[in-house]
Parts: structure tokens; C-alpha cells; sequence
């Protein structure tokens, strides 16, 4: 899991400017509606976040966060967070968590079983997991490449892995992609600069894009057993972990 959200260092690159998160130190805590769905479902218990950089959607002071970036990392640590550097496994005992929430980082991490059974490790019996990444592996495209993607999953290949890992998944949404014609222009900023692109928008969009969500968006989650439409783009499930005492007795 060590390339845990990095993009792949080119050639004469040095560690900082492989690091797409160190041209900002501005923290966006985004999803502010998932997390309002989240919130009362936890009962108290710790929450993990996994890969976020500077875009928590947990409370940072109050939560842990695994990411490859010791940029983000140091950031996240100034303003009260725990952390720790993505490896081959997660740092933590099991059953240390009630909630652990991975967006958008699947598609980055060539061994994503491993990484789901990290996570089912860690957390407690009837603890949520909440993840989202893009699917539909014909709806890869130039900027699948930019971002550093390794896979678009189907739908149905996703939800399989989420349960073979030990969980019990409640339900899904999903998002259409974004406009075809900005593709171009995202691909050719992440490739010519991505830190300075990655500092544009942290600081000018993200914000912004948050406060929406805050206002207007609202989580609308469908039953697992309903088919994923093919014109969706990314998905976002939420599910439980088995608790395997209750099953045994």
C-alpha cells in the first residue's frame, strides 16, 4: 500500500516534487455531507481515514489518517490529527476503530484486497466503512492516466471484494462524470505541474466545492441489490463489518 494516493515520481524528480500535495499547506475538510450521514451512525467510536492528503472528510483534531505524503501528514498532525505513514500494513491493533472511510484511493493501490482486509482488520465488529472510486473500466480515459489510476473496477467486482473481505455492504451511490470537455484541460495541468495544480485548487475550488455540499447536497443511498446504471462514474458504498463472534454462536 506504499503508493498509497502518490503519483509515480518521474525520472529527475526528488521526493518533495513527486509529492503532489507539497506545493499546499491549506487543510479542506470536504464531504461535509457524508460526514453528517456518518456522524450519529458512529456511537462514539474512533474513526480512520485512509489517503486523504490535505482533503479530510473527518474531523482532523478528533481522527487518524493513513497517507503516503509526510506533507499532508505533518499538516494534518499541526492542527491535532494522529497519523501514520501508509506501508505494506496498517499500523494498528485489531478492532482499534468504529469507522474508516477511504475516497477515491482504491483505484491507486495496486493491491486493494490487502487493503480491504487491513481495513476489516482494524475495525470493530459492526463498524462502517464508507469508500468511494471510479468504476467502469470503459469509461477509462486520459485523465484515468494523469491521476495515476491502476483500475476501474466494475461495479459488481467492487461489491464482491468489499464483501469477501468481511463486510455486509448497505448501500451505494454514484455520480455521473464531469464534463467531457474539461477533461483535456485537467489532463494537461496534471501533467505539466501537477503541485501547482494540486495547490490551485485545494486552495480556490475545494473550498467552495465543500461549501456546496454543505448546503445543498444530500446523500441519497440506494439498496445494494439494485443494478449500478452503466452511465455512473464513481461510486460511493457504505457498509459493516461481519461481526464473525455473532455469526459462531
Amino acid at each position: 500500500m506504499r503508493d498509497l494516493e502518490r503519483p509515480g515520481r518521474r525520472e529527475g524528480d526528488t521526493a518533495v516534487e513527486a509529492d503532489k500535495w507539497s506545493g499546499s499547506g491549506h487543510v479542506v475538510q470536504v464531504r461535509p455531507h457524508v460526514w453528517g450521514w456518518l456522524a450519529p451512525r458512529l456511537g462514539g467510536g474512533p474513526v480512520l481515514e485512509i489517503g486523504p492528503g490535505l482533503r479530510p472528510t473527518a474531523p482532523v483534531a478528533s481522527s487518524t489518517f493513513v497517507d503516503a505524503s509526510l506533507h499532508a501528514l505533518r499538516h494534518l498532525e499541526a492542527r491535532g490529527a494522529r497519523t501514520a505513514e501508509a506501508g505494506s500494513r496498517l499500523p494498528f491493533e485489531d478492532r482499534s476503530f468504529g469507522a474508516a472511510l477511504a475516497f477515491e484511493v482504491l483505484e491507486h493501490v495496486e493491491d486493494d484486497v490487502t487493503l480491504l482486509d487491513e481495513v476489516a482488520r482494524v475495525l470493530r465488529p459492526r463498524g462502517l466503512l464508507v469508500i468511494s472510486t471510479p468504476i467502469h473500466a470503459s469509461r477509462w480515459s486520459p485523465l484515468d492516466d494523469a491521476c495515476g489510476h491502476v483500475r476501474r473496477d466494475e461495479p459488481e467486482v467492487l461489491l464482491e471484494k468489499v464483501h469477501a473481505a468481511g463486510f455486509e455492504i448497505g448501500g451505494f451511490a454514484w455520480t455521473r462524470p464531469a464534463l467531457a470537455a474539461l477533461t483535456p484541460l485537467r489532463v494537461r495541468a496534471l501533467r505539466s505541474n501537477r503541485r501547482l495544480s494540486t495547490a490551485f485548487v485545494q486552495r480556490w475550488i475545494f473550498p467552495v466545492h465543500a461549501a456546496y455540499q454543505r448546503w445543498f447536497q444530500r446523500l441519497r443511498w440506494a439498496a445494494p441489490d439494485r443494478p449500478v446504471p452503466s452511465s455512473a462514474d464513481d461510486l460511493m458504498l457504505w457498509a459493516r463489518r461481519v461481526d464473525e463472534d455473532r455469526l459462531q454462536t
